[in-house]
């Protein structure tokens, strides 16, 4: 016969792990469904209601919505070279992997100084810009106000009295004046902590190899604090040529078969997504491109928003990132660009009249015959940035006698210690890693100091503009051979035997300015209380203003003149020899 059970029984049999514990202890559960909502009752738990302004978005879409940098957000390291390095420099090496054209994956090689990578290690919204700065400068100098507080008389112990009913401690203060206001001790420090982006943007043998990573390396080390971003445009896949076939790599393309593997418009949106992974991941106050050979094109492109498509647009026709927008750019002996098209009269830029203000250098070989890296380019080159009203400053220097890859080409190679010594004696420090008689070591330090110049935000570069400056401007690079053999110790010793001391014009100086503490100690005598009792013209410390103002009036009428420290002694206008000194 079938057994059919009441609800009460079945219900009975199917006792919650809750109610069995309560009836194993005597205890007794209370029902608590009257209280609960409609759609609460029958679920075995209750959910825990959001605030009703509260958006309910997931973080990591509020994170894209909040951001305009989403192309970057999902950027993660994949690989570390800390400990590979022998030579402890204080810099952190590592493959970071971020989603380039068509959300594919793509690496790219990172070093940066451990300073630059606080803003990394915080977290978070880790950008900062020239107001938040200028605010921090703000804090800090108020802070120092509150400490400096002093008392109103000098018996009093020194702070801030924190049981000042009558309000007579809270607004005295110590204030430097030569550290007040942004342009301050205070603000330039804030300002030599900015932490700067490079994107380096290598030539056709990838950001892997050991000339571009020794670069990077430099790059890094030089212009601390700085994060070195360096993209595989080619994708794992860069330009080497096979030793048994040369013309040819290994897997039998040409050249320019293997650069039709790499389009144009895709590597573009590369080089804009990495710009926002470094934006997005490191937090860095600005951008600079740094481009070499095929690099150095794609730098000059991306800085005048100019792209192989005319728009921003992914391959796939969805949104792509946006523009890079550097502060800088600099390009060494850059190819495969139309100059007229990027800058001057006839460029072709997106959203040209919202296009920031960028200092732009470039640096060319005197014996180079690639298109777009031949003396006649550079020449091009300046011209149109000369005309372009985007380009705040410009610099383009031709490096007579050098052929092509000059500035970097075997940077990576070992140095031999016997025939770079250090100078220990004169200087000490590390052996120079220079090519070519100096000329790389110059190229690389005119590129870091244009970074250092042109890249900060907060208290940037004030003064004479480079394409102003009748040397620098001139295309040809001087020759600076004569440097290398200058006996600086020699040139110390004359300067400090030929040394003539400048005799002071005492006219100009007040009598009080001869006057020394110890001038004043020895002027001291018995009659030191007594003369600390006189109360000059009358005037007392219970006089209040209007008062000691009259008194010092009637003693000027009457020539009361004691106690004028130097008055008389200093002319007063032009009537003697020489102008009064104030």
């Amino acid at each position: 016969p079938e057994i059919v059970q009441t609800a009460e029984e079945n219900a009975a049999e199917k006792k919650s792990k809750a109610r069995e514990f309560a009836d194993s202890r005597g205890k007794k559960l209370i029902d608590v469904t009257e209280y609960l909502e409609e759609d609460e009752k029958g679920k075995d738990s209750k959910t825990t209601a959001d605030d009703e302004d509260e958006d309910e978005t997931p973080i990591n879409e509020k994170k894209k919505d909040a951001s305009p940098e989403t192309w970057g957000d999902e950027a993660k390291i994949v690989e570390d070279y800390e400990g590979r390095s022998v030579v402890v420099d204080g810099l952190s090496r590592t493959v970071v992997e971020f989603k380039g054209s068509k959300k594919e994956k793509v690496q790219a090689y990172v070093v940066a100084s451990r300073d630059s990578l606080r803003p990394y290690m915080a977290g978070g919204d880790r950008g900062s810009n020239s107001t938040e700065m200028e605010e921090a400068v703000k804090n800090i100098q108020a802070a120092k106000e509150r400490q400096s507080k002093v008392p109103m008389q000098m018996e009093d112990e020194q702070g801030e009295d924190k049981d000042d009913e009558d309000g007579h401690y809270t607004n005295i203060l110590d204030r430097d004046y030569g550290d007040w206001g942004k342009y301050s001790m205070t603000g330039v420090q804030m300002s030599a902590q900015e932490v700067k982006g490079v994107l380096l943007l290598s030539d056709v043998y990838g950001p892997f190899s050991d000339d571009i990573q020794m670069l990077a390396d430099k790059i890094a080390f030089e212009c601390q604090p700085v994060v070195v971003f360096a993209p595989d445009m080619f994708r794992g896949k860069p330009w080497k040529e096979s030793k048994e076939e040369p013309g040819f790599n290994d897997a039998g393309e040409s050249y320019e078969e293997w650069r039709a593997c790499h389009p144009d418009d895709r590597v573009s949106i590369d080089i804009r997504a990495a710009a926002a992974a470094l934006r997005e991941q490191y937090g860095v106050q600005s951008v600079s491109l740094f481009g070499l050979c095929y690099g150095g094109g794609r730098a000059l492109e991306a800085t005048a928003r100019v792209y192989p498509t005319g728009s921003t647009d992914d391959i796939n026709e969805e949104e792509g990132p946006s523009h890079v927008d550097p502060s800088t750019c600099i390009a060494w002996y850059p190819t495969r660009y139309d100059v007229s098209s990027l800058y001057g009269e006839k460029r072709k830029s997106i959203n040209d009249e919202k296009r920031p203000s960028a200092a732009v250098m470039a640096i060319f070989a005197g014996e180079d015959d690639i298109p777009g890296a031949t003396p006649e380019d550079a020449s091009k080159l300046k011209e149109c940035l000369e005309s372009d009203p985007n380009v705040k400053d410009q610099m383009v220097k031709v490096f007579g006698g050098q052929a092509h890859g000059f500035a970097h080409m075997g940077m990576g190679q070992e140095v031999d210690g016997e025939e770079d010594q250090f100078l220990t004696e004169e200087f000490g420090g590390m052996p120079s890693r220079s090519i070519d008689n100096g000329d790389a070591e110059v190229a690389s330090l005119l590129s870091t100091a244009w970074v250092e110049t042109y890249a900060r935000q907060f208290l940037p570069t004030i003064g004479e503009a480079v394409k102003d400056d009748d040397v620098w401007s001139n295309i040809s690079m001087q020759d600076l051979s004569n440097t290398a053999t200058r006996d600086i110790r020699a040139e110390m010793k004359d300067a400090l035997l030929n040394h003539k001391d400048v005799e002071p014009d005492l006219k100009r100086m007040h009598p009080d300015d001869f006057k020394t503490p110890i001038d004043d100690i020895e002027n001291m005598d018995e009659t030191l209380e007594e003369a600390l009792k006189t109360q000059p013209y009358g005037a007392s410390l219970e006089d209040d203003a209007d008062t000691f103002l009259a008194k010092l009036e009637d003693a000027l009428e009457r020539e009361d003149f004691g106690f004028l420290p130097g008055f008389g002694e200093v002319p007063l206008d032009e009537s003697v020899d020489g102008k009064a000194y104030w």
